[in-house]
């Protein structure tokens, strides 16, 4: 018996939102933000720079254009 073992990526690998490290990390931070004011909790990360919210939307066309 043969046995095929697939390695899993990670979502890091898989994810075109998490593969550039500069937007990944806005990204994470942004997300860290709001969940922890959901919680009532608040905290001073900066906003998405001009660079990542143009990056952010490159993407976001990108991923859009592959599913049509």
């Amino acid at each position: 018996m043969v046995k095929l073992i697939m390695r899993k990526k990670s979502l890091k690998e898989t994810n075109p939102f998490l593969k550039d490290p500069k937007l990944r990390k806005a990204l994470i931070e942004q997300s860290v933000s709001s969940s922890t004011a959901v919680e009532g909790v608040l905290t001073k990360y900066q906003r998405l720079s001009r660079s990542a919210k143009k990056k952010l939307m490159s993407v976001v066309r990108e991923s859009a254009a592959s599913y049509e």
